[in-house]
C-alpha cells in the first residue's frame, strides 16, 4: 500500500474533541444464553479459501428467505472470550483531512411533523437488537484475497485433508469459548497472529486497540466523524457509538475487509480528497434477515493503525471459522476448552475440584443449543440418562464426553462398516477400504495408490481409539476408526464432483465453448433502483466468470461512468472498474476474460475509455489478432490471461440524418463494418433476383421492425429516448415500439478492440455480416423466443452457432434481477447465456452447477459434439423412417441422512425443525416449451422428475432420511443434465409445503462421482453453510441410445398460425407469455426471489 504524504491527524479543522464512555464488561448469564439460543449463526462470505471438512457430524446457518410468517426468535449468546478489554476515556479529538468540513456541528431545524416521523424511524440496521450474540460463523468464508494476497501477489488456497500435529491441550486456547482471560503482550499485531492457527490460540487483541481506537466513520449524512472504534471481546462486536448501543456489527458477519484500490470507489462515492486512500478500509457484512450487503467505512489515522485493524480483524475471523470447525466436530480438545468456558460460568473464579464440575440437564440442553445440535427432547434426555453411570442427574466431564460420543454416533455410516469389513465394531483395513474405493466410490485406486494410502495412514492415526491401539498392537495391523471413516467421507478426498485437472488445455477455438457469463455485473441488486458497485465484478470474478458486462455513460465531470442508464441506479467510475477487472480477472481461473461493452457516450469519452482499458490491463488486453488466428477464432488456451473486448465496430460511413422516402432515418441504416457499405434500403428490401431462403432470411416481422426502431449495435442496447425510464442492456435484435432513439456511435479507436468479438445488428442469418468469423449476435431473451420459434428458424439459428458466437441476456422487464432457464440457450448452441449473479435463484444455481467440476471450472464448457458440428452418421433404416435418436440417461440417488441443519433465523422458539429432502432433475428437453400431446413418445416413460423423501420430526441434527429414488431421462443432450437438491421443512411435521429450501445443492450429472458423498448446502444467497451436508450415495448407469418415433409434422399450421399474427401485429413478444410457455421456467424460477 502507498503511503500518504500527509495524515487526516496532522491536519487542522475545528471540530471538538468526544471522549468516550466507559463500557461494563458485560457478564453473560446461563440463563440468558438458555433464553436467547435459537438463532443461527450469521453468514460470512463465499469463494477461494480453504474449506476445513473434519467433522462427523456438521451445522449451518441461516434459512433461504421465502414468504414466511414467523417472527425472528432471539440470538444465541457468544461464550465469554479469553480477552477481557479494559476501557478508559479516549480523546477523540482528531482533526479531519483538509478539504473536508464537518456539518455534524450545525444546527438543523425539523418541523413538529419532521421530528415525529424522524421518531418513528425503524432502529438502524446497522445493528438490530436481535443480534446480541453469535456462537461463531456458521457460513464459509471464502476470502477474495482483495488486498495484499491478490494478484500479482495471490496465492490460491486450496482444499486439503491435513491437519496441524497434536498440541497439548494445556497449549490449546479457544477465543471465545474458554473464557479465561489472556494476558496481552505489547508486541505488534503481525507478532501475535502468526503461528495461532497451528496452536489453536486465538489473536491477541494488539495493545493499540484495546482501549478502542479513534478513527473516522465515514457516512453520507456526516462525511468523516471522528469515533472511538471498539473491538468488544465479551461479544465479539465492534461498536462504535457508546451511547447507542445498536450501532455495532458481529465479527462473525464480516464477508470482507477491503484496502488499497478497492476502496477508491467508496471515496470517490463520499466526495472525499485522495488523501483518506491510504488509510481507508471498508468492512462488508450482511445481518440476519436481510440478504443485503451493508458496508462500514473507517477511515483510520495512520498506517500502522489500518494495518493494526486489518490484521487482526483478518486474523480473527480465520481462526475462529477454524475454531468452530474442530467444535462443531466434537473434536475432543475443543470439547474439553468448551466444558471449562461452561465451569468458568458456572463457578466464575472461585476454587473447585474436578469432582464439582457438573452440568444437570437444563445445563446440557443449553450446550446442544450453543453448539446447534436440534435433536428431539426425546433424544437428549435418552442420552442424558444412558451417560448418567454416577445417577446423579447431572454429569460429570467423563460422562459430558459419553454423551457427546452417543450424539455424534453415525449409524449410516456404522451401517456402511458393516458391508465392507469384517469386524466392523473396531474398524476397516487397507485392503477393505481399497476395495471399498475401488468398487463402491468407483475410484481409480490404481493410478494414484500412493496417495490412498497416505490418506488411510494420517486419518487412522489421527482418530485412533484405545481399542483400536490394543489391537494394532497384537494383530500387527492398521485399523481405521469410525471416526477416521467419517474425517474420510466428509473431506475434499470424497468430494461429491470431479476435481480440476492440474494442467489441461482448451484446444478448440471459442465458439465451441458455452462461456460463463453475466449480465448487469455491475449491480448488486435490482436492475431498475440497484446499487451498482465494484462488488458485483469482484464477486463475479473470484466465483470463474469469463464474461462480464460494463454498461458505459458520459460521466458528468468529463470521465466515463457505469451504469444501468435512466434509472435509479448508482453509478461508478469505468475507471475504478477497469482496474477493479484487471486486478480479479485470473484469480479463480487463468483462460481469457471477455468484457462486454455497452457504450453510451460522447466519442471524447469513448476516447477515454480506451486509454484507460489500455493503461489498466497493459499487455493482457488483446489490441489485434493472433498470426495462427488472423481468420478464425483462437480457442482459450491461445489467450491465457488475456483480455477480450466485445463491442461494436464503426460505421465505414457517415450516416446521414435525412429521413428517405420510406419514411426512415438514414441513422437506422444496419452496415455491417466488416463488410462493404450498402446501399439504403437494401437492408429491407432482399435482392429480387436472389431467392431468398425462408430458413435464413429474416422474418416479415423483423425487416418491420428494423425500419421502425434504431438499434444500438455498439452497445448492443437499444437506445432510448432521454424520456424513457430505462434501458437495455444489449443488442435488441428487433424492437417492439415505435420510439425515437439517440444516435450513438463508436469511434474507430475503441471498435478497433473488438478484435474477436464484434456486436453486428441481427439482419438475418444469410446477412453478409452473419459470416464474419468474428461477429456475435446479441438477443434478449424474448426476441430470441421470436426469432426460434419455426422449425427452419431453429435449425438455421442451430447452424449459426456452430461455427459463430451468440449472447442472450434476460429481458429488461425482469426488474428484480431474477434469471431465465439457461438450459433453453445452451441446448440451441449459444455461447454465452448471460445472468444475473447477485440473484441465486434456479437460473444462477444450474449456472454454477454448469462450471464446476473437472475442466469446467476454467469457466469454459466443451459444447456436446452434438453442437459443434455437423454430425454425419452412417445409414440407418430407422431414421429414414422418421424416427429419431435419443440418448437414454438412467441413475439412482440415495439419500441418506443429513448433518447438523441450522435452524431458519425466523423459526419460533416453540417450533421443531421437520426436514425433509426434494431432489429435482432438470435437463435440455427437446419438447421443454411446449406441451407433450403425442402420447406414442418414449418421453412418457420417463421417470417422474421430482422426489421427496420422508418428513423427519424433530431432528435437524442427524436426520435420517433412507430416500431411494431412480430417475430416467430421454434426451438429445445427455451432458446437460442436472440435479437439485433441496433440504425443506414441514410446517407441521406431516405435509409437504412449496415454501423456499432453507439449503440447496445443484451438480451437472455428468460431473457427479459415484458411490457415498457428503454435499455441500449453500444459503439464499449461494454461500456455503459451514457444517451442514447431505449424505447421499449415487449410481449413475451407463448411457443408452434408442430410437423414438417423430411427431407429426405441424410446421404448416404453425407457419399459417404465425402468417396471422405477424399480418396483424398480434406478436406476442412478452417475457411473460415466453416463461409461461416454459413449465420450468414457470414452477421454478418465478417463485424465486
Amino acid at each position: 500500500m502507498s503511503s500518504i504524504s500527509t495524515k487526516p491527524s496532522q491536519i487542522q479543522a475545528s471540530v471538538p474533541p468526544t471522549q468516550s464512555s466507559t463500557v461494563p464488561v458485560s457478564a453473560i448469564s446461563a440463563s440468558s444464553i438458555a433464553s436467547n439460543s435459537q438463532r443461527g449463526s450469521p453468514i460470512m462470505s463465499p469463494d477461494t479459501a480453504v474449506l476445513t471438512m473434519s467433522s462427523s457430524v456438521q451445522p449451518s446457518p441461516e434459512t433461504m428467505h421465502g414468504r414466511d410468517e414467523y417472527a425472528c426468535p432471539p440470538n444465541f449468546e457468544l461464550p465469554e472470550s479469553i480477552l477481557s478489554r479494559r476501557t478508559s476515556d479516549n480523546s477523540l479529538g482528531q482533526s479531519l483531512p483538509s478539504g473536508i468540513t464537518n456539518s455534524g456541528s450545525l444546527i438543523r431545524r425539523f418541523s413538529n411533523r419532521a421530528h415525529r416521523f424522524a421518531s418513528r424511524r425503524r432502529q438502524s440496521s446497522a445493528a438490530p437488537a436481535s443480534r446480541d450474540g453469535s456462537i461463531g460463523p456458521s457460513i464459509l468464508r471464502r476470502r477474495s484475497d482483495s488486498n495484499a494476497t491478490a494478484p500479482p501477489d495471490y496465492i490460491a488456497l486450496s482444499d486439503t485433508d491435513e491437519e496441524a500435529d497434536t498440541v497439548p491441550d494445556d497449549n490449546i486456547s479457544l477465543l471465545g469459548l474458554d473464557g479465561a482471560p489472556q494476558s496481552s503482550s505489547n508486541t505488534s499485531a503481525a507478532g501475535s497472529i502468526n503461528g495461532s492457527a497451528s496452536a489453536m490460540a486465538g489473536p491477541v487483541l494488539p495493545a493499540e486497540l484495546r482501549n478502542g481506537c479513534g478513527v473516522f466513520k465515514v457516512s453520507r449524512k456526516s462525511k468523516l466523524r471522528r469515533v472511538n472504534l471498539v473491538y468488544e471481546t465479551e461479544t465479539n462486536k465492534l461498536s462504535w457509538d457508546p451511547n447507542r448501543p445498536h450501532k455495532s456489527l458481529h465479527v462473525d458477519e464480516i464477508k470482507e475487509i477491503r484496502t488499497g484500490s478497492d476502496i477508491q470507489q467508496y471515496r470517490l462515492d463520499y466526495g472525499l480528497p485522495d488523501v483518506c486512500s491510504g488509510t481507508w478500509f471498508t468492512i462488508m457484512y450482511t445481518i440476519p434477515d436481510n440478504p443485503k450487503t451493508k458496508f462500514l467505512h473507517i477511515v483510520a489515522d495512520d498506517l500502522e493503525g489500518l494495518r493494526c485493524w486489518t490484521e487482526f480483524l483478518e486474523a480473527t475471523l480465520t481462526y475462529r471459522q477454524e475454531l468452530m470447525t474442530s467444535l462443531m466436530a466434537f473434536d475432543d480438545r475443543a470439547i474439553a476448552q468448551y466444558w471449562q468456558t461452561e465451569m468458568m460460568r458456572e463457578f466464575g473464579e472461585q476454587a473447585r475440584g474436578s469432582e464439582q464440575e457438573e452440568l444437570d440437564m437444563a445445563g446440557v440442553k443449553r450446550v446442544c443449543q450453543n453448539l446447534h445440535i436440534y435433536s428431539s427432547q426425546w433424544t437428549l434426555e435418552t442420552n442424558f440418562r444412558l451417560s448418567d453411570v454416577r445417577r446423579r442427574e447431572k454429569l460429570s466431564f467423563a460422562e459430558f464426553k459419553g454423551f457427546v460420543r452417543l450424539m455424534k454416533q453415525r449409524h449410516d455410516v456404522q451401517r456402511i462398516m458393516r458391508e465392507i469389513a469384517a469386524k466392523p465394531e473396531l474398524g476397516i483395513t487397507l485392503s477393505e477400504f481399497l476395495t471399498f474405493l475401488r468398487d463402491v466410490q468407483g475410484e481409480d485406486v490404481e493410478s494414484s495408490l500412493p496417495m490412498w494410502e497416505k490418506q488411510f495412514t494420517f486419518l487412522s492415526r489421527r482418530y485412533q481409539s484405545e481399542e483400536i491401539n490394543a489391537f494394532e498392537a497384537t494383530h500387527d495391523v492398521q485399523v481405521m476408526s469410525e471416526a477416521a471413516f467419517v474425517k474420510y467421507l466428509t473431506s475434499e478426498c470424497n468430494s461429491p464432483i470431479v476435481s480440476e485437472p492440474q494442467n489441461y488445455v482448451l484446444d478448440r477455438p471459442m465458439n465451441e465453448y458455452i462461456i460463463s457469463s453475466s449480465h448487469n455485473t455491475y449491480l448488486l441488486g435490482r436492475q431498475v433502483a440497484g446499487q451498482s458497485s465494484v462488488e458485483g465484478y469482484i464477486s463475479a470474478l473470484v466465483r470463474g466468470c469469463r464474461c462480464v458486462e460494463v454498461d458505459c455513460w458520459d460521466g458528468s465531470s468529463g470521465q466515463p461512468e457505469v451504469n444501468h442508464g435512466r434509472t435509479l441506479t448508482t453509478s461508478i467510475s469505468f475507471r475504478e472498474v477497469m482496474t477493479t477487472i484487471n486486478k480479479y480477472a485470473f484469480v479463480k481461473s487463468k483462460f481469457p476474460l471477455w468484457i462486454s461493452l455497452e457504450v453510451h457516450c460522447n466519442p471524447i469519452q469513448q476516447a477515454i475509455m480506451v486509454d484507460i482499458m489500455k493503461e489498466a490491463f497493459g499487455s493482457r488486453l488483446v489490441t489485434e489478432t493472433l498470426e495462427a488466428s488472423y481468420d478464425k477464432l483462437p480457442s482459450p488456451s491461445e489467450l491465457m490471461e488475456r483480455v477480450l473486448i466485445k463491442v461494436k465496430k464503426p460505421q465505414i460511413k457517415e450516416e446521414s440524418l435525412t429521413t428517405d422516402f420510406r419514411g426512415r432515418r438514414r441513422g437506422n441504416s444496419l452496415n455491417s463494418p466488416l463488410t462493404r457499405p450498402i446501399a439504403d434500403g437494401a437492408i429491407l428490401i432482399p435482392s429480387q433476383s436472389l431467392p431468398q431462403s425462408p430458413m435464413i432470411s429474416p422474418s416479415p416481422s423483423s425487416r418491420r421492425l428494423v425500419s421502425r426502431t434504431r438499434v444500438n449495435t455498439i452497445t448492443e442496447g437499444r437506445v432510448q429516448d432521454m424520456m424513457m425510464s430505462s434501458s437495455t442492456s444489449d443488442n435488441e435484435s428487433g424492437g417492439e415500439r415505435n420510439l425515437r432513439r439517440t444516435s450513438n456511435k463508436t469511434i474507430k479507436a475503441l471498435g478497433d478492440l473488438g478484435v474477436y468479438c464484434a456486436g453486428v445488428k441481427f439482419a438475418g442469418f444469410d446477412a453478409a455480416e452473419a459470416k464474419q468469423y468474428n461477429h456475435i449476435f446479441s438477443f434478449m431473451e424474448s426476441s430470441f423466443s421470436k426469432h426460434s420459434r419455426a422449425k427452419d428458424q431453429k435449425m438455421a439459428l442451430d447452424l449459426h452457432n456452430l461455427r459463430y458466437m451468440m449472447r442472450v441476456y434476460p429481458d429488461r422487464t425482469r426488474i428484480t434481477s431474477n434469471n431465465f432457464d439457461p438450459l433453453l440457450y445452451w441446448r440451441r448452441g449459444v455461447q454465452m447465456a448471460a445472468l444475473n449473479w447477485q440473484t441465486f435463484d434456479l437460473g444462477m444455481q444450474i449456472n454454477r452447477a454448469m462450471f464446476e467440476g473437472g475442466k469446467d471450472f476454467s469457466g469454459y464448457v466443451l459444447k456436446p459434439a452434438e453442437l459443434r458440428d455437423i454430425q454425419v452418421l452412417p445409414f440407418n433404416p430407422d431414421l429414414a423412417g422418421g424416427k429419431k435418436e435419443r440418448k437414454v440417461v438412467s441413475f439412482t440417488i440415495d439419500v441418506i441422512s443429513a448433518q447438523q441443519l441450522m435452524r431458519p433465523a425466523n423459526l419460533p422458539g416453540s417450533k421443531s425443525m421437520d426436514p425433509y429432502v426434494q431432489v429435482e432433475v432438470f435437463h435440455a428437453s427437446d419438447k421443454g416449451e411446449k406441451k407433450k400431446k403425442e402420447s406414442n413418445l418414449s418421453l412418457d416413460l420417463d421417470s417422474p422428475q421430482k422426489f421427496q423423501t420422508n418428513i423427519v420430526r424433530e431432528n435437524g441434527f442427524n436426520p435420517m432420511f433412507d430416500g431411494k429414488f431412480k430417475f430416467k431421462v430421454t434426451t438429445k443432450h445427455p451432458d446437460l443434465v442436472f440435479v437439485r437438491w433441496s433440504v425443506k421443512l414441514s410446517s407441521d411435521g406431516e405435509n409437504y409445503n412449496e415454501r423456499p429450501p432453507v439449503a440447496t445443492y445443484t451438480a451437472k450429472l455428468s460431473n457427479l462421482k459415484s458411490g457415498y458423498r457428503t454435499l455441500p448446502l449453500l444459503n439464499h444467497a449461494g454461500d456455503q453453510y459451514l457444517f451442514s451436508k447431505l449424505f447421499c450415495k449415487i449410481n449413475i448407469n451407463s448411457i443408452e441410445t434408442m430410437m423414438i418415433d417423430a411427431p407429426p409434422r405441424t410446421q404448416d399450421v404453425g407457419r399459417m398460425k404465425g402468417l396471422g399474427g405477424k399480418v396483424f401485429g398480434r406478436i406476442n413478444t412478452s417475457p411473460r407469455s415466453t416463461m409461461e410457455r416454459s413449465s420450468i421456467e414457470k414452477t421454478s424460477f418465478d417463485s424465486y426471489p
